[in-house]
């Protein structure tokens, strides 16, 4: 979250700004962004509306944002995909015009799935250096 707030601090605290922990809706099924409604009354339009989300890399997305719904939803998932989004890591939405946001990505240091692969690898290497840890004694079997 301290990186979030650095990108904020020095892209422009004066512009409005969201930063969202991506979750499995936003990356994995569903792939839906929600906004916070106090958020949509004040800065974003008031009738359903194309954002464009902008990269880093100044790669412009169309998005669809539904304001009942107070989200995005048709190109969130290409946006999701092509950035190969992971649950854990947080976007911080800057809004540089009406209907146009700037998003950084601060990617997730270690994830549930990083950690378990790095035990089996952990329990491999050891295996190897101590054969007799797999085995099981006479009395297990």
């Amino acid at each position: 979250m301290e990186q979030a707030k650095k990108i904020i601090a020095d892209h422009g605290s004066e512009l409005p700004s969201l930063t969202r922990t991506m979750s499995r809706s936003n990356v994995a099924k569903g792939f839906w962004m929600y906004f916070p409604r106090s958020f949509c009354k004040l800065h974003l339009p008031e009738n359903d509306a194309t954002i464009i989300l902008e990269d880093e890399a100044a790669e412009e997305y169309e998005t669809n944002f539904l304001v009942n719904r107070s989200g995005l939803s048709a190109g969130w998932r290409k946006f999701s995909l092509d950035h190969q989004l992971k649950v854990g890591d947080i976007l911080v939405f800057l809004l540089v015009g009406p209907c146009k946001f700037k998003v950084f990505i601060v990617r997730v240091e270690n994830t549930i799935e990083d950690d378990v692969a790095g035990c089996l690898l952990d329990l491999r290497d050891s295996r190897r250096k101590n054969p007799s840890l797999g085995r099981r004694s006479s009395r297990e079997q």
